[in-house]
């Protein structure tokens, strides 16, 4: 989007590299993100199902190297901020320092183990949230409130508002563009930063869950109410009136700060021994 490719700053000269430099401690001195940086080419891939049904595409964006390049080094930055301060509940594992797609695995293959194989009577309530486009549905001034909340401002806060709150966009589609128009929610598609704003941004969903009177799992004298990936999110509890308690936090949540849940697609599993009696349960959402 700028004319600048990736090879012309992996392969420029130490002035090249000093210079950019220079434009980027200016950006953070002044606390504004260039509008040049700010303009997006989005291509809407189709994902699967009726391709005149624009929910079945999912759209990436080709923006400015050296936006990206900025958000990368700013990326880091609020990660070691976040890592440092324990700001992130301890139960978010995605996109984070030393995590891996695996660590929730083995946290739930160990909770079953313990909770089912392991007792007569064990049962364990699961339900697998699915957000629907969560991280396009991020809400601008809910994010700038979690970014104040986390401890993140100054000029880094006036950086990243400026960001998103001049953020255009443009759709290509069989060759032609259309006219710019600003972006008024989500994250930006393929940058760095997103998935930590992101982070920061449902933080606040894993706080009420941690903090309310529902029941959890015990694994290792700690006590496990969900596991949270991202937005991936899977609710835990020994009890059926434990995991509806969990879901009605949830929606509560979800409504206050516009994260839609895909009801479609969010499910509930009983996790408990082959042979074990079982009833029908009854979940509202």
């Amino acid at each position: 989007m700028d004319g600048i490719l990736p090879e012309m700053i992996k392969h420029g000269s130490p002035e090249v590299h000093a210079s950019i430099c220079k434009v980027f401690n200016l950006v953070l001195s002044v606390g504004f993100y260039p509008q040049v940086w700010n303009q997006g080419l989005i291509t809407p891939i189709h994902k699967s199902g009726d391709q005149y049904d624009p929910a079945n595409y999912r759209g990436i964006c080709v923006s400015s190297t050296l936006g990206k390049l900025f958000n990368s080094i700013q990326n880091k930055r609020i990660l070691s901020f976040l890592t440092q301060h324990n700001v992130l509940n301890r139960s978010q594992a995605g996109f984070m320092p030393n995590h891996r797609t695996t660590d929730h695995i083995y946290t739930l293959h160990s909770l079953i183990k313990d909770h089912v194989h392991n007792t007569k009577h064990g049962k364990i309530f699961a339900c697998f949230v699915d957000f629907k486009k969560a991280f396009d549905s991020v809400w601008h001034p809910g994010l700038f409130l979690k970014l104040l909340e986390s401890g993140i401002g100054g000029k880094t806060y006036d950086v990243i508002k400026s960001s998103y709150n001049e953020n255009f966009c443009s759709i290509k589609v069989n060759g032609k563009r259309t006219e710019y128009f600003r972006q008024a929610r989500g994250v930006r598609q393929g940058c760095s930063l997103s998935p930590t704003l992101f982070n920061i941004y449902i933080n606040g969903l894993a706080e009420a869950l941690e903090s309310s009177s529902t029941p959890g799992l015990t694994l290792h004298d700690t006590e496990e109410k969900f596991l949270l990936y991202a937005d991936d999110l899977l609710l835990l509890s020994p009890t059926e009136r434990g995991l509806q308690d969990s879901l009605e936090v949830l929606e509560k949540y979800s409504a206050a700060w516009a994260l839609p849940i895909n009801q479609k697609k969010t499910k509930v599993m009983v996790f408990q021994r082959k042979n074990a009696k079982t009833k029908s349960s009854s979940f509202t959402l």
